[in-house]
């Protein structure tokens, strides 16, 4: 029999549900080994770093840039970083300190005057936080690992013995206004965490008159936002008395001028002892306030700040001096409008399974008898199928397979094109060696 005829005959078999009890199934045996081929399998599908530019060196460690936007990021993941070497923010009070910088006007947003920028974590139920900022208090957080490079920065601190957060910067690939900060938090502790808290805060500077911009806030409305307010000094320890705006009301804008901030406190529904808890954040800057709308859209940012100056349109809003004062600023967001981005988690409702995404010749093999599907290459190449979830645009997948108790099986083998189980999906991505983000 010729090599074609048997590999006719072998398609037809499949589609037709006979003789797949003779194909061996690429599934692990048990849950370790599942998961040790999984993560060798994300590994040789990552791009070799020999095929990528080497960066260029960093003189002032933790300043990253797209080109458009600069972030100075430390340690500890707030926005301060010292640079003496760098270049002098334009307006009055230059500073060569990053903290959140548009590259094209050089307007710096963040390390004038008081730098105020930074972060908590908190189990209010527990009575446990921490938190840190540069010069705006700073507390029982301690630095597990940092690296930065020109582009990239990525902060891991402990929260006593209840939390790790991790910061993780990089360029969004969506837009270059906006740097994506992907964050996670996993539960260290012993119990339950029922009230995750999460605050973020800024204090805006905005030239031509740092000292007196306008601060919008939008998105208010969200279930997970409980509190926010423009204070630029606050602190963002969760659980210390913050000010807070009236409301219930879905957004306030071009509040100013005056010298103000956006703090925003976020509830993240409750964590289990050694699960984590992820959401995507942003920090950027763009030329006018159309221009960061729109940033903030692409990437589905519905809750966020602008930080925009009092400015009238007239003089030369980058000299070292004052610029007249305004509102035209505010309405049109010139020179700069600076902006904070919040997306929270993302459950997983719904996944499929599929075959995986790059190798475009593998080809989706359904068994009718209810043994699992798998993907052939060529006809002869057996390949275990994959669990596809969509995650902010982002494809999310992990092999199908029983991923061990507690967890469960990712796929579902039916009669038919199988199916996933989107809570156990939902289960992985709330593990620690694992990521949906």
């Amino acid at each position: 029999m010729s090599s074609l005829r048997r590999q006719s005959l072998l398609c037809a078999a499949l589609i037709s549900g006979a003789g797949l009890a003779a194909i061996p199934e690429r599934q692990p045996s048990d849950s370790a080994t599942l998961q040790r081929k999984e993560a060798a399998r994300r590994v040789s599908e990552t791009p070799l770093a020999v095929a990528r530019p080497p960066p260029t060196t960093n003189l002032c460690p933790g300043v990253i840039g797209n080109g458009t936007v600069q972030l100075g990021v430390a340690p500890q993941g707030h926005l301060y970083v010292p640079c003496a070497t760098g270049t002098t923010s334009s307006g009055p009070y230059g500073s060569t300190d990053v903290g959140l910088r548009y590259v094209p006007t050089q307007m710096e947003a963040a390390t004038l005057g008081i730098p105020c920028e930074g972060w908590g974590v908190a189990s209010a139920d527990l009575g446990i936080s921490g938190f840190t900022s540069a010069s705006c208090g700073q507390g029982n957080v301690t630095v597990e690992s940092y690296s930065a490079s020109t582009t990239t920065a990525l902060s891991v601190v402990r929260v006593g013995n209840t939390f790790r957060v991790t910061h993780r910067y990089t360029p969004s690939s969506a837009t270059p206004l906006l740097y994506q900060v992907d964050v996670t938090i996993e539960n260290l502790g012993a119990v339950t965490v029922n009230d995750l808290r999460y605050t973020r805060g800024i204090d805006y500077d905005v030239a031509p008159n740092p000292f007196s911009e306008y601060v919008t806030l939008a998105g208010l409305l969200a279930p997970s936002v409980v509190g926010v307010n423009t204070s630029p000094f606050a602190s963002v320890d969760p659980l210390a008395p913050h000010p807070v705006l009236p409301g219930p009301v879905s957004a306030y804008v071009d509040l100013g001028p005056s010298d103000q901030g956006a703090h925003f406190d976020f509830r993240l529904g409750a964590l289990a002892p050694g699960r984590t808890r992820s959401f995507r954040t942003y920090y950027g800057a763009a030329a006018s306030e159309p221009a960061a709308l729109n940033a903030l859209s692409t990437v589905g940012a519905s809750t966020y700040s602008l930080g925009q100056a009092s400015w009238d349109g007239t003089g030369n809003p980058l000299a070292t001096t004052p610029a007249p004062a305004g509102t035209f600023g505010a309405l049109s967001g010139q020179p700069t409008t600076f902006m904070y981005g919040f997306s929270p988690p993302t459950p997983v409702t719904s996944c499929t399974v599929e075959c995986r995404i790059n190798n475009p010749n593998e080809v989706y093999t359904v068994d009718m008898l209810g043994n699992q599907d798998i993907c052939f290459t060529n006809g002869t190449s057996q390949i275990v199928t994959v669990a596809v979830f969509y995650n902010q645009g982002q494809r999310i997948e992990y092999n199908c397979g029983d991923y061990g108790p507690g967890i469960g099986n990712l796929c579902d083998f039916v009669p038919g094109q199988d199916t996933c189980n989107a809570a156990v999906f939902e289960n992985i991505c709330s593990l620690p060696y694992y990521s949906c983000q």
